[in-house]
């Protein structure tokens, strides 16, 4: 049995890959510098736990499909209020089952979107020009040799 390795999963956001790359290869002569985009090690790190943690807004994937799921079969559980001779089930249960299932996947969709749109809003309107060009050149730095 292969364990996972929880500090691996942890460390593989944006904010570590950021200040990974800046550990490592920080003191080469080609890396880029703070100063020279006019920002401090303060400021950046700063700006990365903020945009992390609005990229972090939606939870983990676990609680997302947990939520999901309980949106899905939510008009299930609605239907099961009506009693057996309701004018909804007129159709046969079966069908209103059905229904029932891909309205709750419907919703689901919906949420999950409308979930990305409010983090992708708030990232837009978080970036700094200085901010995100320094973490443009890091991200893309590749050590000469």
């Amino acid at each position: 049995m292969k364990l996972r390795e929880p500090e691996k999963q942890i460390l593989d956001d944006f904010e570590h890959k950021v200040t990974g790359k800046i550990a490592k290869y920080g003191n080469d002569p080609d890396f880029p510098k703070f100063e020279n985009y006019g920002i401090t090690r303060m400021e950046l790190d700063d700006y990365l736990f903020d945009k992390q943690s609005i990229l972090d807004m939606g939870g983990s994937k676990r609680s997302q499909l947990t939520i999901g799921g309980f949106i899905t079969v939510l008009p299930v559980l609605v239907l099961s209020c009506f009693p057996d001779k309701s004018p909804v089930y007129d159709n046969g249960k079966m069908l209103a089952t059905v229904i029932a299932v891909i309205i709750g996947l419907l919703l689901a969709c919906f949420v999950k979107a409308l979930l990305q749109m409010i983090i992708a809003y708030r990232v837009n309107h978080h970036k700094e020009p200085k901010m995100e060009t320094f973490i443009k050149a890091v991200l893309f730095y590749e050590k000469r040799s």
